[in-house]
């Protein structure tokens, strides 16, 4: 009920400001549309990157415009934490008898991100009706657990920026690399990057388990066991547990801004 309220908040707030909505949203739009163009010109030149084509590329694009987008819509609260901390906001959120997750999430709700969220979608569908996929209930299990794993992976980097942010008092740039950059990273599958880059976005921080792993099963590529692609949602959910446990640790350690 409470987080209702947040929302309704943040809804009635945006709306008195309903052209800078709009125009936030259009333009946010826009910079993903450039992004799909480029991906589309690069395949002009170039038939396939490996056996991935065009409409395959499109829907990883699909889904990681989609999972960046609605994460950064409803959390990102923990992206600008640091904002928090300075503004001496957080001594007066941890006193609420609320829990601190809770109220983080409610801080900052960025509504004009859902048009990018439904052009995802949009993105998503167009390509899987050009992919001519033959489906099966395991294929939309993994379809729907590859949009889960996503959210809760950009959410647990949220969350050691957050956590980060109690000693730096600041947002420090190497924590784009794993937010910015690997998004740019995922618009293309995961095994045409250099060895150690793709271990980094596959073992330390799981891009590859809403990217190029479980849309291996889907489409039946890849050298691996199909069940160890299949099963790569589900490991990629869990790097959020340690992401969590990180940030709680520091919020224990905090003693105030001093102001």
């Amino acid at each position: 009920m409470l987080y209702k309220n947040y929302v309704k908040m943040h809804l009635k707030s945006s709306m008195q400001y309903r052209a800078n909505m709009t125009m936030l949203s259009i333009s946010a739009c826009l910079i993903s549309v450039g992004e799909l163009l480029a991906i589309f010109l690069m395949f002009e030149n170039f038939n396939s990157v490996g056996y991935w084509g065009f409409y395959e590329t499109a829907l990883m694009f699909g889904i990681v415009t989609f999972v960046y987008s609605f994460t950064e819509c409803f959390a990102r609260g923990f992206d600008e934490f640091a904002s928090v901390i300075k503004h001496g906001s957080l001594d007066r959120i941890l006193v609420r008898p609320v829990s601190i997750t809770y109220q983080i999430f409610g801080t900052k709700i960025e509504l004009n991100k859902l048009l990018r969220c439904s052009l995802g979608v949009a993105v998503m569908i167009i390509s899987l009706i050009k992919l001519n996929i033959t489906w099966t209930i395991l294929k939309v299990l993994v379809l729907i657990a590859t949009l889960i794993c996503g959210c809760l992976v950009i959410f647990g980097v949220m969350l050691i920026g957050a956590g980060i942010s109690v000693f730096t008092v600041e947002n420090l740039e190497f924590i784009n690399i794993f937010t910015n950059g690997a998004k740019e990273i995922a618009f293309y599958p995961i095994n045409i990057y250099n060895k150690w880059l793709s271990r980094v976005f596959t073992f330390i921080i799981p891009v590859a388990c809403f990217n190029y792993l479980p849309l291996s099963y889907i489409m039946g590529y890849g050298e691996l066991p199909q069940i160890v692609y299949a099963l790569s949602p589900l490991i990629g959910m869990v790097f959020v547990i340690p992401c969590f446990i990180f940030f709680s640790w520091a919020i224990k350690k905090y003693q105030g801004t001093g102001t």
